[in-house]
Formats: C-alpha cells, structure tokens, sequence
C-alpha cells in the first residue's frame, strides 16, 4: 500500500497507534516537521481513512485533534506483521 512508502506516515501511525488521540503541536515536534509538511500527510492519512482529524476553537486559538481509527489500527498491525515476516525470511 503506498501509504506505508513514506517514512513520515509510518512514523505518524507509529505514535498514534500507542495514544487515544495526540494534538497537531505534538506530532510536529516529535516527527521535526513543518505545519505543511505534516498536514500533507496527515491528508493522505485521513483520506484513505487512517486518521480521524478534528479541530475546534480553544481561547480563540485553532486545536487540531488527530486519531487513529479502527481501520488505520488494523493497517498499521497488519504493515507491522509482514516487516516481522520478512525479516523471518531472511535469517
């Protein structure tokens, strides 16, 4: 699945596969990426239905939420399996 081509999605499922939900300002600072930059993947995540992304007004400021789903779960477990599966195979 080409979701899994780039570096930064993988590492985005990553956190978020260990958390209930994570803020836009903390995925930036873990992964050192631009606002841009992250919200060109969180995008294509979200499109496939990977992610939830919610957003709402905290003190006249922009929260951006951001979720795993069930689905982007499952993906992200069933990615993992087959990198354990290969890496079986070359022993």
């Amino acid at each position: 699945m080409k979701i899994f081509n780039s570096v930064v999605r993988v590492k985005i499922l990553a956190l978020l596969y260990g958390l209930d939900y994570c803020e836009f300002g903390y995925l930036k600072e873990k992964l050192n990426l631009t606002d841009g930059n992250l919200e060109h993947h969180l995008k294509k995540l979200e499109k496939v239905g990977f992610i939830e992304i919610k957003k709402s007004v905290v003190k006249g400021r922009i929260r951006t939420i951001v979720k795993i789903t069930i689905k982007g779960r499952e993906a992200f477990k069933n990615y993992l399996y087959e990198i354990l599966q290969l890496s079986k195979n070359i022993e």
